[in-house]
């Protein structure tokens, strides 16, 4: 019984010191834990501090604030080197002319619209007549830029009401075979119309 007792007592103890030493580890690691976490700390404040009264923050922004205002520079003088080209006063009569009647029939639509007495049928074509025409707008912008692409110093395009045909009228010395197909190709894609449906206009401006 005696050495039962005592071998029950020394597992006990086994235990008991086992049970110790996984304290003590478990204790030293939060510990260390605790020693790299006030490290961390310590660091990040002396960063902190480092780079608020150092020259770094400073020229970083000097550097940051440079390259905005060189875009901005180079912006406003692209866009004043692309307005100073004088347009014709031909192209700008018609320009004016045909933003005069797209802003009238769109003023008669919207009025339409406003109109309580008008049908709903009559109010749903009326919107639609407006996204029509906002749509010919975007459509004469793309044909203008991509023929100017070509070589062509000036151009203008006016799609008719029903957006069936475009008018495409050029400031152009000389309107060769390859210029021409090159413009109704544009024209074409852009309006999703035939050949035939575009008429080019030499203008001598």
């Amino acid at each position: 019984m005696d050495e039962m007792n005592e071998k029950k007592n020394e597992e006990l103890l086994g235990e008991l010191s086992s049970q110790e030493q996984v304290k003590k580890r478990r204790s030293k690691k939060r510990k260390l834990v605790a020693s790299v976490f006030v490290l961390l700390l310590a660091l990040g404040i002396g960063g902190n501090w480092y780079w608020e009264n150092s020259d770094i923050s400073s020229k970083l922004s000097s550097v940051a604030t440079s390259a905005k205002t060189l875009g901005e520079a180079t912006f406003v003088d692209g866009e004043a080197e692309a307005t100073t080209a004088p347009e014709s006063e031909y192209f700008s009569s018609a320009r004016l002319e045909r933003q005069n009647a797209r802003d009238s029939s769109l003023e008669k639509l919207q009025a339409v619209i406003d109109a309580p007495q008008e049908s709903e049928d009559a109010h749903k074509l009326a919107a639609q007549q407006i996204a029509d025409i906002s749509s010919y707008i975007e459509i004469e912008n793309k044909i203008e830029t991509l023929v100017k692409a070509k070589g062509v110093a000036n151009c203008l395009a006016v799609i008719s009401e029903d957006g069936s045909r475009v008018d495409v009228i050029i400031d152009s010395e000389e309107l060769t075979d390859e210029l021409s197909l090159q413009i109704k190709d544009i024209a074409t894609s852009q309006l999703n119309c035939g050949f035939e449906n575009v008429t080019i206009i030499q203008s001598a401006s």
